[in-house]
Formats: structure tokens, C-alpha cells, sequence
């Protein structure tokens, strides 16, 4: 028996005797090397003598690596040779496991978070600068760990192979097993022992209100088992998509087309522009990226207005390529877009602490342009064409707004020196601020979200 895990290399090992307990003795030829699966009976390598080598008397060698993709289980490598013109086999047995984790794939939870820093700023009505961009992703970087610490659980999408001992400890129920803290939403291998266990033969639990599922039972009518491996140790090996829910929205599209996996800035459309944030994570196509950074891209169109606060309608080209609640940037004055009727939008002046002034045919900029890292959580960077849908995933409701309340408190209490106090009409000192409200939010998204212990009895 042999264990390997996909993706990586096993030397395999053939010896040939003249009898049991006899002397090694060479084959008349250098002997083919097949694999297959013992489940499905597919061939993993067809037969081939090409690799094989001869390190000694009746000894021959090869080193395979199966494919990252091949599936968990038991497969049969079958040396065939020739002895003294007669035919000879020898085989051996070796279960293939998943890769044992995706911790190397870019599945750390920083930087991932539930709210964005445009979502903070639109909360406390303050003027981007490099400054507060720096103390806001620190605060939602706090805050987002806290969640996950309060709710003992991540609320993000992963794509990774997590392993499980089997039995975890006596006296378990034999057909079910026990997620704990790992939350899954869908399945795409399951496997004990090295043996595939199909779809068919397990159900996924609690089935009225998972995902998240915190627990796989075997069905009492299938022959299908855990464990069976050679310890208990890592027996089972579950990949699939981890994490509390797969809730997305459709945003809008790509403008141009991602042409490498090692780009890290790609374009967008208005829709897109106006709904994402720096934090947001996004989907195109099987692909997701994290949102790190946007900066300001041509429109391609132009637009004048007047220096009055009371002219909030700026006509445009074609106002299809814009959309309610983007904010766009004509010289330094920026507008954010609160309607559109055909070619004309109408737009909230001197938007986001800027300067309001009068524009002549001047070039309508928009953050359509975003810096991303690619490839994240779990999933592998690719190519994508122009046009691709772009999709961002969303945090619950609770956590969310429980995310933008933790990091606008901990932004107000440094600013105070982690001290603060009310003050009256007057200007004296009132009594301390409470954060009842902030408590109350705690609770309720504990209440909703949070992972309860098991209680056993003993």
C-alpha cells in the first residue's frame, strides 16, 4: 500500500524473484507500468515502459505524479513483463488523496472583510485621503477578525480540501461526522480510506437551514462507511466550498480583457463601479479577487457644467454606460450620480469634500479601474475575455453593518485617544458615551450567526 497526494510525485517499486524467498532476477525486458482506478476502473496512466528505470538486479522504478485533478481513491499500478519468454505481473495498491490543504492558495482571511472602505466613508461623510484610507482598512481589518472571533466561524467563500481524523475520538456516532467550526457549502469529492464515497450515498446536514452544513452523515440505507484507512488519522478528505453562504450579486462587466493570471489590475463598467469597494470580493468566471485598490479610468466621454451648486445636471453622450451611484470625476471636482433619464444625469455636487467649480467639455473619469489579487480563496487566476460578468459576493446582512459599526467605533475612539466623552449645547463635558447600540448589534448577530457549542451529556 501506497499513499500519495495528488499533484505530487510517489516512487513506485517492482522486485522480481526467481521463486518466494528466492534471488532477484531481471526481467528479458524492461517492464510497462499501468494504473486505474479500482472504483471506476479509468485509466490514471496508460501502460507505458517510457520513465521506468532499473536501479538493480530485479528492481525496477517509476515516479508518477498524479494529476492535482485526479480524483481521491484506491488505484492498482500493474507491472507486465516477460521471463524467460513467459508472461509475469506483479501490483500494487495506492490510494490518492486530495491535496491535504489550501492554506498555500491564498485562503488566509486577511485582508479579507465584511464591509468596505467606501461603506465607512459614506458612514462618517469624510474626505478620502491616503491618511484615512490607511486608519479605515486598519479598522476593517479589526473588525472582521473580531466578527469572526465573536461568531466562531468565517464567513467567506473558500475552495479548499479540509481533512478529518476518523474516528475523532470513541464512542462517535459512526455514520456521521462533525464539521466543528469548518462551515460547508457544497461538496465536490468526499473520500474515507482512499474510497470515493458518491453523492448519492451521504446527505448533507441541517438540510432545512444548511448552508452552511455542520455535519456529513453516511445514508443507513447506502453500504458506504468512513474510515478504512490504514490509521485514523486524516481519513477523511472533503473538498468543496467552505465557508457560511454563497450569497452573490450581479454587478455589471469587464471592459477589457484579462489576458494573464499574473495581472493585478483589471477595468470595469459603471454598474460595477458604483457597487464595488475596496475590500469587496469579486467572481468572474470560476476566478475570485479580492479588491485591494481603485483608481480613476477615462469614461471616454466629456461633459460641462456651471459652478452653481443648484445645477445638478450634467449631460453626457450616452448615459447607458453610467449608473446611479457611481461617482465620477470631472478635472478635480467629483459628482456622485443620484439619477439618470437617457443622456442626462443628475449628480450631487462637490461630492466627497471636493471643490465645486465650473467644467468646460472636460473628461469624465470614474474608479472603474481596480486593483485586485488574483486567484483568491481557493480558486486559481485565468484569463478572462471582455464583457465577462462580474459578480461580488455578499457578507450577511448582520455582519455587514455589525463590520462598518466596529470600524467606525474603533476609528472615533482613537481619535479620542480611546476616551470619550459627551458634550452639552454648552460645550461642558457631559457623561460618558455608551455603545449600547454597538452591544445590541453584537448580540443580535451572535444571536443569528454565531456558532453555539454542542452540549454532550457525560
Amino acid at each position: 500500500m501506497t499513499d500519495v497526494i495528488a499533484g505530487q510525485t510517489v516512487a513506485l517499486l517492482s522486485q522480481w524473484y526467481d521463486f518466494s524467498g528466492g534471488s532477484l532476477v531481471d526481467l528479458d525486458a524492461t517492464p510497462t507500468i499501468t494504473i486505474t482506478s479500482i472504483a471506476t476502473a479509468a485509466t490514471a496512466l496508460a501502460a507505458t515502459s517510457s520513465g521506468v528505470t532499473h536501479p538493480g538486479t530485479g528492481s525496477y522504478g517509476y515516479a508518477w505524479t498524479p494529476a492535482s485533478s485526479l480524483a481521491p481513491g484506491a488505484y492498482l499500478a500493474t507491472w507486465t513483463g516477460l521471463k524467460s519468454s513467459s508472461p509475469v505481473t506483479a501490483t500494487e495498491t495506492i490510494t490518492v488523496y486530495a491535496p491535504a490543504s489550501a492554506a498555500a492558495t491564498n485562503t488566509s482571511p486577511e485582508g479579507i472583510w465584511y464591509a468596505t472602505r467606501e461603506d465607512v466613508m459614506r458612514a462618517l461623510d469624510v474626505k478620502e485621503t491616503a491618511r484615512n484610507r490607511r486608519q479605515i482598512d486598519d479598522a476593517l481589518e479589526s473588525a472582521s477578525r473580531g466578527i469572526e472571533g465573536l461568531c466562531h466561524r468565517r464567513f467567506y467563500p473558500v475552495l479548499a480540501t479540509r481533512l478529518f481524523d476518523w474516528p475523532p475520538r470513541a464512542g462517535m456516532t459512526p455514520w456521521i461526522l462533525r464539521l466543528d467550526d469548518q462551515g460547508l457549502i457544497t461538496v465536490a469529492t468526499l473520500a474515507s480510506g482512499g474510497q470515493t464515497i458518491a453523492s448519492t450515498d451521504y446527505n448533507l446536514e441541517p438540510v432545512n437551514s444548511g448552508p452552511p452544513f455542520n455535519r456529513v452523515e453516511i445514508k443507513l440505507s447506502s453500504d458506504a462507511s468512513f474510515g478504512g484507512g490504514d490509521t485514523y488519522q486524516r481519513d477523511v478528505q472533503i473538498a468543496g466550498l467552505w465557508g457560511y453562504r454563497n450569497t452573490e450579486t450581479t454587478l455589471g462587466s469587464t471592459t477589457a480583457a484579462i489576458t494573464s493570471t499574473t495581472a493585478t489590475t483589471i477595468t470595469v463598467d459603471g454598474p460595477t463601479s458604483a457597487l464595488v469597494g475596496v475590500g469587496s470580493v469579486l467572481r468572474i468566471d470560476s476566478e475570485r479577487m479580492l479588491v485591494t485598490e481603485r483608481t480613476q479610468a477615462s469614461t471616454g466621454q466629456t461633459g460641462s457644467i456651471t459652478a452653481g451648486k443648484g445645477d445638478v445636471t450634467l449631460t453626457v453622450a450616452n448615459g447607458a454606460a453610467f449608473a446611479v451611484d457611481e461617482v465620477i470625476l470631472l478635472d478635480s471636482e467629483r459628482m456622485r450620480i443620484d439619477d439618470i433619464a437617457g443622456n442626462t444625469l443628475t449628480v450631487e455636487r462637490a461630492y466627497d469634500g471636493t471643490v465645486l467649480a465650473a467644467h468646460t467639455t472636460a473628461t469624465i473619469y470614474a474608479p472603474r479601474t481596480l486593483t485586485v489579487t488574483r486567484g483568491a480563496l481557493g480558486t486559481s487566476a485565468d484569463i478572462h475575455a471582455s464583457g465577462n460578468t462580474v459578480y461580488r459576493w455578499n457578507p450577511p446582512g448582520l455582519v455587514h453593518q455589525l463590520a462598518k459599526a466596529e470600524a467606525i467605533s474603533q476609528l472615533l475612539q482613537e481619535r479620542s485617544g480611546w476616551f470619550r466623552r459627551a458634550s452639552s449645547a454648552s460645550g461642558t463635558k457631559g457623561g460618558e458615551v455608551t455603545q449600547d447600540a454597538l452591544k445590541d448589534l453584537r448580540d443580535q448577530t451572535y444571536t443569528e450567526h454565531g456558532r453555539k457549542a454542542r452540549h454532550r451529556a457525560v
